[in-house]
């Protein structure tokens, strides 16, 4: 989120990297880890499961305190989690075929939203609390949906691409949606919450999977 650490889940556990100095900081191995996702460079982390033994459950969420290496939250839900996302505000936890949004402070589930199936589990939201954008699949082919998760309320839809969506991500700041499709050839850039194409980068004539 501000680009000073790395985390990274294994089959075995999950490590926590410091960017400058590059240094090993933090490490667990206690199962396997397929989510993985720090509050900035603070001590709290979001982990799942990665479902390679039966304590690795893919339906849990654990909120865990580093520093303390304790537990402080637990949820468990109807199906594997795909991808968390979090910051100062609020949590996002996205299953193949519905978000559920959190107060971050609090955990209490303030929001839930129904999807088209996902099973790349494509979201995102934004670090900076103060705005909460979240970007994720809509209806229709191609399509984002912008939603403002601090508001709880949907902004408006995007035709991102004109095929299948591959990769979606939004800017630290909140004001920049990246996509790709299935083909992988072009990335876009569109502003938030306009959805004007402001840049698109192409990456080759071959398909690829970004």
């Amino acid at each position: 989120q501000d680009a000073t650490c790395l985390s990274v889940g294994t089959d075995q556990g999950y490590q926590i990297f410091t960017c400058e100095p590059w240094a090993a900081v933090h490490s667990a191995s206690d199962g396997g880890v397929g989510v993985l996702q720090m509050l900035y460079s603070s001590s709290l982390i979001a982990l799942v499961g990665a479902g390679a033994r039966p304590g690795d459950s893919t339906r849990r969420l654990r909120l865990w305190n580093t520093r303390t290496d304790s537990s402080v939250c637990e949820l468990n839900f109807s199906s594997s989690i795909l991808t968390v996302r979090m910051n100062n505000a609020r949590l996002l936890v996205v299953l193949e075929t519905r978000i559920h949004i959190f107060e971050l402070s609090s955990m209490r589930l303030l929001h839930t939203l129904e999807t088209v199936p996902n099973r790349l589990g494509l979201a995102d939201m934004c670090p900076d609390s103060e705005r909460c954008h979240v970007v994720l699949l809509a209806a229709g082919v191609g399509q984002v949906l912008l939603f403002d998760a601090l508001q709880l309320r949907s902004l408006s839809t995007l035709q991102a691409r004109k095929s299948a969506l591959a990769l979606l991500a939004i800017s630290p700041c909140g004001l920049l949606i990246a996509s790709a499709s299935d083909r992988g050839t072009v990335v876009n850039v569109h502003s938030f919450p306009q959805g004007e194409l402001l840049h698109a980068f192409r990456r080759g004539a071959m398909a690829a999977t970004i």
